[in-house]
């Protein structure tokens, strides 16, 4: 989080939502990944804020950032997999999930 936005997870409430996605690395993509590999394994975390915080990104990664709904967020999203776990916050954070043994806020 640090190194992507300048937001110290260590200061929030971190929670590791328990998901993992195995995928094949689309072929265009490979060139960043160590010779051979082809296959990448996804884990999903949550980070509850209190408010937009403010953020710092890293010039040679990423040009701009938003604070975004939920839905309009993940209509943004490149990867299937990052706008179904934006489509998730909702629920992983509401108070039912949380009293079900989800994801605690």
């Amino acid at each position: 989080m640090a190194e992507e936005t300048g937001i110290v997870a260590g200061e929030h409430a971190l929670a590791d939502w328990g998901h993992t996605l195995d995928y094949e690395i689309y072929p265009q993509w490979r060139h960043r990944y160590a010779a051979g590999v082809t296959r990448n394994t996804e884990h999903w975390f949550g980070l509850c804020v209190s408010h937009p915080l403010p953020v710092t990104l890293a010039p040679r990664e990423h040009l701009q950032y938003a604070w975004l709904p939920l839905e309009q967020a993940a209509e943004r999203c490149f990867s299937s997999s990052n706008a179904e776990a934006i489509r998730q916050l909702a629920w992983r954070t509401s108070p039912q999930a949380e009293s079900a043994g989800g994801v605690a806020r």
